[in-house]
């Protein structure tokens, strides 16, 4: 600013009251010090003019020239746009058309400044004609400078120009020329020559035109491929923070589409790296649709891609993230990334040992959340056991819920599926991180709500392993419709005063509601137990009294008669055999009493024989 502050001064033959001043959009322009009004005359013109004319009165340092010839463009627009006069402000386009050719990006921006200012003095028609010439002009062998006065004609024009006189449609229309290499080539220029003149408003149009110049960053032919990566540069290293949420969304998907080109991935990668160093608190911001996208590119088939995803990923990581504890983490979370089949698990390990002394903010959520889907995805339960465990320890460190909402797509599945794993322990620890994960995205005043979902969640569990089939599977429905209430409640966000009071009101409700119903189901099932003790009294038969009126044999009475019959049976044979019994005992004794004395009188007789045998001898 000081070298064209002078330059202008010199140039200008001005005295030191002249001030050289910013006009917002890049330039120099000269106004008084005293009264701030543009200071023209007739010798200064003349003198600037000469000086152009004559390429600089001999000035051999071509750095100095040019600084002086875009501070003498700038204040010919500035004097020519002050005086209102249409023949000055013709003069003044025509001069600066001239300076367009110079190769030097600062000479055309401020011949592009110059031609703005003098344009709005020119009628309509007349600026409508400088657009269109320099328009029909973007595909010809001197692209920038045609850019560049096109630039200069639409920002003269306001930016409706840009759809009022189908320059947009121009520029979409070339960049989709499949078969004139120049008019594509053209194209990307002339964006980048928008960008660089109109800054901020032509942000939204840059945006429709965003995707066909990322497609042409991976075209065949080198120039197209060149002017199509400088015009995405440009656009993303000029453009406000607002604008970037719009662009890096549209980046993100090309990163994602297996169709796009190897060098438009690079290209994309390159402006995220380059971005984290500009625009680090919007980075930050936008994490969640980032590493997505970069971590994608890592598991390209080029190489290129590749170390482009690594160097992006790494820029990333050390420019957003702050604690201390997970800036430690940085390189290891990277390496789990790139590495994911060797690093995954030492990862989950080295998170297991940290002591987090800092809340966990959205960018430290974008590392981990895709290094811990894949430990959940492990076959041992070591791992998925430490992996639930850290997802619990993280949700409760998250300052702001909504930032866990983005990533429940990638994390609720593999904590499901850990909850109905058929390890006991390995339930009970997914139990655990599904409450953590479901409580720490719920607002303040809903958190309450969780607190039981744990206890729900284990009787659940424990019928999900019951025997009976109709009760896992009733297990099973309860669980989902469980786990998708509470990720509806959790998942709520942008709450007003009126919504938050609402939602109080409504949990007040629905506590009211509840507490009547477990009163009403307690009611109903006591008097539902009295009932049932009442007709199994009246319906107790009665012993002895035989078979009921009908003798249906089928009725509690009946059955017991019968019963009591069979019982009697079953008695009397008893009775009848121990009597059987008892008579075969006697008749038996009485049969030994005789067998007895018939010995006993068989034994008399013989020692009576012998008796008398010894007399008669």
């Amino acid at each position: 600013a000081r070298l064209l502050e002078t330059s202008a001064r010199k140039m200008a033959g001005c005295d030191a009251k002249m001030l050289a001043v910013g006009d917002g959009g890049g330039g120099v322009t000269l106004v008084d010090e005293a009264t701030w009004e543009v200071k023209w005359e007739g010798s200064m013109v003349k003198a600037l003019h000469s000086y152009l004319e004559t390429d600089g009165n001999g000035e051999t340092d071509e750095a100095k020239a040019d600084l002086a010839a875009a501070a003498i463009a700038l204040t010919l627009g500035k004097v020519a746009g002050k005086s209102g006069d249409v023949e000055q402000a013709t003069d003044t386009v025509n001069r600066l058309a001239s300076l367009l050719a110079c190769p030097t990006d600062a000479v055309q921006l401020a011949a592009a400044e110059g031609i703005a200012s003098s344009v709005r003095v020119l009628p309509g028609d007349r600026g409508k004609e400088i657009l269109s010439h320099y328009l029909a002009d973007i595909g010809g062998a001197s692209a920038r400078s045609a850019g560049y006065g096109l630039a200069g004609a639409v920002k003269g024009l306001r930016s409706k120009s840009l759809l009022a006189h189908g320059v947009l449609d121009k520029i979409t229309e070339a960049l989709g020329s499949k078969k004139d290499n120049a008019k594509r080539a053209g194209a990307c220029v002339a964006a980048e020559c928008l960008m660089r003149v109109l800054i901020n408003i032509f942000e939204p149009y840059a945006a429709k035109l965003m995707p066909a110049i990322i497609k042409a960053t991976g075209d065949k032919v080198p120039e197209v491929r060149v002017a199509a990566t400088e015009a995405l540069n440009a656009i993303v290293s000029l453009s406000s923070h607002h604008a970037l949420a719009v662009y890096i969304p549209i980046m993100a998907e090309t990163l994602c589409d297996r169709g796009s080109s190897w060098q438009s991935k690079v290209a994309c990668l390159g402006c995220f790296q380059a971005e984290s160093k500009l625009s680090p608190q919007q980075v930050a911001n936008l994490m969640d649709k980032m590493v997505p996208a970069v971590v994608e590119s890592l598991t390209d088939t080029k190489p290129e891609v590749q170390s482009a995803g690594e160097k992006a990923l790494t820029a990333m990581g050390y420019a957003t993230i702050h604690s201390p504890e997970m800036k430690v983490m940085v390189p290891h979370l990277i390496e789990a990334l790139v590495h994911v089949q060797d690093k995954t698990v030492p990862c989950i390990e080295l998170l297991m040992d940290v002591t987090f002394m800092n809340p966990i903010d959205r960018p430290c959520l974008s590392m981990m959340v895709p290094v811990l889907s894949r430990a959940l995805k492990e076959r041992r339960i070591e791992h998925k056991k430490r992996a639930s465990m850290v997802v619990g320890n993280m949700c409760g460190l998250v300052l702001d819920g909504k930032d866990l909402v983005p990533y429940v797509p990638q994390l609720l599945p593999d904590i499901i599926s850990c909850v109905k794993d058929s390890n006991p322990e390995m339930r009970q620890y997914g139990a655990t991180a599904l409450a953590a994960l479901l409580k720490g995205m719920a607002s303040a005043h809903l958190s309450s709500q969780f607190d039981i979902l744990l206890t729900k969640l284990d009787q659940l569990q424990t019928d999900m392993v019951s025997e009976k089939e109709e009760v896992r599977k009733a297990a099973d429905e309860g669980l989902k419709e469980l786990i998708h209430a509470a990720t509806q409640e959790a998942t709520k966000t942008h709450h007003t005063e009126d919504e938050v009071q609402a939602d109080i009101e409504r949990l007040k409700v629905n506590e009211a509601k509840k507490t009547q119903e477990d009163l009403a189901t307690a009611a109903s099932t006591k008097a539902a137990a009295v009932a049932k003790e009442a007709k199994k009294e009246a319906e107790k038969p009665v012993g002895g009294f035989g078979f009921c009126s009908t003798s249906c044999r089928v009725c509690p009475q009946c059955k017991m008669f019968l019963v009591e019959s069979q019982a009697q049976a079953v008695e009397n044979k008893k009775k009848e055999e121990a009597d059987a019994k008892k008579a075969a005992k006697i008749a038996a004794e009485e049969e030994k009493i005789l067998a007895f004395k018939k010995f006993q009188a068989q034994a008399a007789a013989a020692k009576k024989k012998q008796e008398g045998g010894k007399k008669k001898k």
